[in-house]
């Protein structure tokens, strides 16, 4: 059996710049957070939560530049504003682009989103254990009797 390894971290090769500028943007206008229905959903689950950051704004033009440096792709959402505005969203969901992200966003965040941020990193390291001590492969094992609870 060969030992497991963790999947590649996405580097987008971003300059401290460009981070700089992100982390202004997440500091005011995203949410860092944990996604726990795993284990609410499935009668039997390991999976550990999932973390996440999300951002909605009626500027394209600023979600687009985010999207590009994240190479991510953004959303047009049916909700409009109570001005009428059109609201995008940019959803960052992937571990790998999370594990090469977070750390380089914390020393720029303030005291708050670095609390939200450090959980999220919690969240990631505890994963990388799951997932390096067989629990991915141990869940697909389990298979059709992890079936969503009724």
């Amino acid at each position: 059996m060969t030992p497991k390894e963790l999947p590649a971290i996405t580097d987008l090769g971003l300059t401290e710049s460009q981070v700089a500028w992100l982390a202004g943007l997440f500091e005011g206008e995203a949410s860092f957070s944990l996604d726990k229905r795993s284990k609410k959903r499935y009668k039997t689950s390991t999976s550990p939560a999932s973390a996440s950051i999300s951002i909605q704004l009626t500027d394209a033009d600023v979600l687009e530049r985010a999207a590009r440096f994240l190479n991510k792709k953004y959303t047009c959402l049916k909700r409009r504003t109570s001005k009428n505005k059109t609201v995008y969203k940019l959803y960052i969901g992937d571990r790998a682009t999370l594990r090469y992200l977070l750390p380089r966003l914390y020393p720029f965040l303030g005291e708050r989103r670095q609390k939200q941020v450090q959980l999220c990193l919690n969240a990631l390291a505890e994963w990388e254990m799951w997932y390096l001590s067989g629990g991915r492969s141990a869940m697909a094992k389990i298979g059709p009797s992890s079936k969503k609870k009724v």
